[in-house]
């Protein structure tokens, strides 16, 4: 009887102090099972992190990559070319290093000139070297014209949107801000090459870049005129301390009214391109449809006679 009294003594007093201890420490108990909870989380996802990868990415793209290292031999050394190349990539709006484009580009040509050589191989020797040698033309050309196409498609996009960013732009210092806090609320209002742009420029005067610095990188990425006068008229003001809202107002009417004369000038071109269509397609339809009665009619006439 003793030895249970003694037993179920030492258990209240366990449970007691237990009781005590939870009650008292409770909030750092509390904060210890949270943070042993996510570092069990953690835990599991790097476990299934991986498989959480799309396979394109877990096989496809080191595969790549490794490939653009091995064709990384075919990149051009020098400087000039490079920095020539790194800035139609940003016309482009590619985002990749020049030397990395240049290896995927001799990668493609590569496999152009493989399929070419597969498929001359059946007619002998000779005609495989000649369809080698139109795959290497053919990756060549398609390389430079998929370049030059997205350098012209961002280009036009840039200046479609730049006279909705003028206006907004113009607005948006007549309401009271600066410069810098409009550009960064237009940012946020549209999206394209040009915000894409903006973005740029506008992350660089927030890290410390000269606002001139900032500007005339946006007029050398985006190799615009209208761009570029509205650069040089922003620094302007802003050197000689002229009222910025002003500028920005005669800029943006200057650059809607531009637009709508570029407009009216593919208008009134419309109908001079037009004409050679018409002219071989459309009235010898018309000419058919009017004359052809007549036409079967005469010769039912003479061919009675």
């Amino acid at each position: 009887m003793i030895f249970l009294t003694a037993i179920a003594g030492a258990a209240f007093t366990y449970f007691f102090m237990d009781l005590c201890l939870s009650v008292v420490f409770s909030k750092a108990l509390a904060l210890n099972e949270r943070l042993k909870s996510v570092e069990d989380l953690g835990k599991r996802k790097e476990e299934t992190g991986e498989l959480d990868v799309p396979i394109m990415d877990r096989i496809m793209k080191p595969v790549f990559n490794r490939l653009l290292t091995v064709f990384s031999v075919f990149a051009p050394k020098n400087p000039a070319a490079l920095e020539r190349m790194e800035q139609q990539l940003r016309q482009a709006g590619i985002h990749m290093k020049s030397q990395n484009y240049s290896a995927a580009v001799a990668l493609f040509t590569a496999v152009c000139i493989g399929f070419g050589v597969i498929y001359g191989r059946a007619g002998g020797f000779i005609r495989a070297v000649l369809y080698g040698v139109l795959g290497l033309y053919a990756g060549v050309v398609l390389s430079r014209f998929h370049l030059k196409s997205k350098i012209k498609k961002r280009k036009a996009e840039i200046y479609h949107q730049l006279p909705e960013m003028m206006d907004l732009l113009s607005v948006s210092v007549s309401a009271g801000l600066g410069f810098d806090q409009a550009l960064s609320y237009v940012v946020g209002k549209f999206k394209g090459a040009l915000m894409d742009e903006l973005d740029v420029t506008q992350r660089e005067i927030a890290l410390g870049r000269r606002r001139k610095e900032a500007l005339n990188g946006l007029a050398d990425r985006c190799e615009n005129m209208e761009i570029r006068t509205f650069v040089t008229a922003v620094i302007q003001a802003d050197e000689m301390g002229a009222s910025m809202q002003n500028i920005l107002s005669i800029q943006a009417s200057t650059i809607r009214q531009t637009h709508k004369q570029n407009v009216e000038e593919k208008a009134q071109k419309l109908s001079v391109k037009i004409l050679l269509p018409m002219v071989l397609f459309i009235f010898p339809v018309i000419f058919i449809v009017l004359m052809g009665p007549a036409v079967m009619s005469i010769m039912e006439m003479f061919g009675g006679m």
